[in-house]
């Protein structure tokens, strides 16, 4: 077992990089605005986990109190977090990608919202317990990885409590210790079986079955 704690393009990272075979894994929070205050706690529990497969590289926080930029606009990936964003998977190239974001109590019902494929062109999310969603990342940005990869986005509630960050690290200690992404999937629907039915369905239909979830 290797662990560091590093600055690479100018974003703080854990590198993790256990003696047991696995996939590359990259784990990214505070992609804009302060969504970092939220997620940064809990991806720094996570760097502090024993348990691992393959290489992880966990960045707490991507930006500090930065501009809130839409991650579905082509404008992100523009600015400069954007681009960091960019420089990190084709540096590292994952075949594990989780984005963690945070999100207000005005923005669930537009998050989960039905007609969301057909308002913003984007499916939407499903909750998975506790307003904990679960879906995938920007289709501009999956476009950066293979149809083979794990591409996960997580939203987590800004008013969130320790039961609900536990439950938000329970579903990432499955991606950092498996070596197999269906691995983690046939635990994640062992623990949210119809909630995790539905996403995977709603993948497929916006994919036209051309990747698999997620």
């Amino acid at each position: 077992m290797f662990f560091e704690e590093l600055e690479d393009y100018g974003v703080k990272l854990h590198r993790l990089i256990s003696s047991e075979e696995g996939p590359i894994k990259l784990f990214v929070g505070g992609l804009h605005g302060e969504e970092g205050l939220y997620t940064a706690p809990i991806l720094e529990r996570l760097a502090k986990e024993e348990t691992y497969t393959g290489e992880a590289i966990i960045v707490p926080s991507l930006v500090e109190n930065g501009k809130y930029i839409g991650v579905l606009s082509e404008e992100y990936y523009r600015s400069k977090e954007g681009m960091t964003l960019i420089q990190l998977i084709q540096h590292y190239q994952p075949s594990f990608y989780f984005e963690l974001h945070a999100y207000e109590k005005q923005s669930y019902s537009r998050l989960t919202d039905p007609e969301r494929v057909n308002k913003i062109a984007v499916p939407p999310f499903v909750d998975l317990r506790e307003g904990i969603l679960i879906g995938s990342i920007a289709p501009i940005l999956r476009r950066k990885f293979s149809e083979n990869d794990f591409c996960v986005t997580i939203e987590i509630p800004k008013w969130q409590s320790e039961r609900v960050s536990e439950e938000v690290l329970r579903i990432l200690r499955l991606a950092l210790s498996k070596a197999k992404r269906e691995e983690v999937m046939q635990e994640l629907r062992m623990r949210y079986p119809a909630r995790i039915k539905k996403a995977e369905e709603l993948f497929r239909q916006y994919y036209r079955n051309k990747l698999k979830p997620f």
